[in-house]
């Protein structure tokens, strides 16, 4: 009976024995710093990135196309979609008519997404226009946006014809403005290019080679409205006014006027 109810008396005593063990035995801790929260700068540089990049995988993907590789095809497709498919708007234009549906649904997927974005930036900045239609800032950020969405490539048929059409009349705004800005004038020559606009191509020209005669500028982009219109007299008197300024033409220049002229290289 004595050994009996010694029991819980003992119990009690080891738990407190082995209490105090665990605490002589514990190691010393140090007070965590930010310096253990640091990477160290070797370890880091040494991880190695795998460095395959959607861009060095074009070639393929063009290649995937047009041969039955299914897999191939879709695998890269997703690569796109994820990496920035706003830099691969023809590619995924091509992949539209491929033969694999799959392919064609997460080209058309993509497409329709970069279109949206565009079309929610177009809202905003038509909605801050229309509160402040004078505001020159908002030109500017409007002119950028239209410049990037015709380059793209995404705009086709008569939603890319009407965007250029706002594009020659907020240059032409922009210019009014801006009378003496050359840039502008020769970007607005190249919309009305585009347009057709002709008889607004050429009153521009004029105006550039009439305030900038010892630039290039205007004597090119006229040699080229009047190839359009296939006034090959006009070509070749613009070439002879250029020979006799004697102005001063950049190596781009030269090649252009080699090109018009059916000089080789």
């Amino acid at each position: 009976m004595p050994m009996v109810l010694l029991v819980p008396l003992w119990g009690l005593f080891v738990l407190l024995f082995l209490e105090l063990r665990t605490r002589q035995k514990q190691p010393k801790r140090r007070e965590v710093g930010i310096e253990k929260l640091k990477i160290n700068d070797f370890v880091q540089r040494s991880i190695l990135v795998e460095e395959n990049s959607v861009e060095e995988r074009i070639v393929p993907l063009e290649e995937a196309l047009l041969i039955n590789e299914p897999g191939t095809r879709r695998e890269l497709m997703m690569e796109i979609l994820y990496d920035n498919p706003g830099d691969y708007v023809e590619l995924l234009k091509d992949a539209r008519t491929n033969d694999d549906t799959e392919v064609v649904h997460y080209a058309v997927t993509a497409l329709a997404e970069l279109q949206k974005e565009y079309d929610l930036k177009f809202q905003e900045l038509d909605w801050k226009m229309d509160q402040e239609p004078d505001n020159s800032d908002l030109i500017d950020d409007y002119l950028r946006l239209l410049n990037r969405y015709l380059a793209s490539g995404i705009a086709e048929g008569n939603d890319r014809k009407l965007k250029l059409q706002t594009y020659s009349g907020m240059l032409e705004k922009k210019i009014s403005a801006e009378p003496l800005h050359l840039p502008l004038r020769k970007e607005k020559v190249q919309v009305d290019m585009q347009l057709g606009n002709y008889t607004d191509m050429y009153r521009d020209i004029e105006y550039i080679i009439q305030n900038w005669p010892g630039d290039e500028a205007g004597y090119l982009l006229m040699i080229q409205y009047y190839s359009l219109v296939k006034n090959r007299e006009g070509m070749k008197k613009i070439m002879e006014l250029l020979k006799r300024k004697n102005i001063y033409l950049t190596p781009d220049g030269r090649r252009l006027l080699r090109f018009w002229q059916g000089e080789k290289e």
